[in-house]
C-alpha cells in the first residue's frame, strides 16, 4: 500500500488534480491499485462520500477503508459489487469468503452494498471542495496486473456516475 502511494506521489509531483483536471495512469507489475487512490486523497482530504463500484473488493482492501472510517477520513461509502464476490463462497469452500466479512464490516460502518451483476470499476470520491473520479480497469483489491487509471477532479462527470448509481441502487 505504502509502495503504490509513493508511486503515484512521484508521477503527480505530490498533487491531487485541479478542478477540471485528469491524470492518466498505467501501472506495472502492481506499481498501484485502486485503493491507493482513496488512500491517496484521503491522505490529503477527508473523503465526504465514497461510492465505487468493482467486480470484487480484497479483504485488505476493506479493512483499510474500515480503517480510514475509524480515523475519521471517510464518512460515507456505497460499493456496488459484481455477483461474482458471493459465487465465490460456494466455489471455494468458503476459503475467500470476502462476501460474508465485507458485509459484516459494511454493516458496522454503515456502508450501503450492493450485489449487482456489474463488472464496471469506478470510484466516486467527493470531499468539501472537490469531485474526484477515479475510472480504472483494476479492481478493489491487489493486482500485480498492468492496469489503466482516469484520475480526474470533475463535478460534472462525478454527477453523470453519481446519478447513474442512484437509479441502479433503486432497481436492485
Amino acid at each position: 500500500m505504502n509502495d503504490g502511494n509513493r508511486n503515484i506521489d512521484m508521477l503527480t509531483e505530490k498533487l491531487l488534480p485541479a478542478e477540471n483536471e485528469c491524470f492518466k495512469f498505467i501501472s506495472l507489475d502492481g506499481g498501484f491499485c485502486s485503493v491507493n487512490f482513496i488512500k491517496y486523497v484521503a491522505n490529503k482530504e477527508i473523503i465526504e462520500e465514497l461510492t465505487a463500484s468493482t467486480l470484487r473488493i480484497g479483504e485488505k482492501q476493506f479493512v483499510y477503508l474500515s480503517n480510514l472510517c475509524k480515523d475519521g477520513k471517510l464518512k460515507k461509502a456505497t460499493f456496488f459489487i459484481g455477483s461474482i464476490m458471493k459465487e465465490d463462497i460456494s466455489t471455494n469452500s468458503g476459503k475467500y469468503d470476502y462476501y460474508t466479512r465485507f458485509f459484516e464490516i459494511s454493516k458496522q460502518y454503515g456502508w450501503e452494498s450492493f450485489v449487482v451483476n456489474n463488472h464496471s470499476k469506478v470510484i466516486l470520491m467527493r470531499t468539501e471542495n472537490n469531485y474526484y473520479v477515479l475510472e480504472t480497469s483494476s479492481n478493489l483489491n491487489d493486482n500485480p496486473k498492468i492496469e489503466q487509471y482516469s484520475f480526474e477532479n470533475s463535478k460534472d462527470l462525478y454527477n453523470f456516475y453519481y446519478d447513474f448509481f442512484q437509479v441502479l441502487r433503486k432497481v436492485k
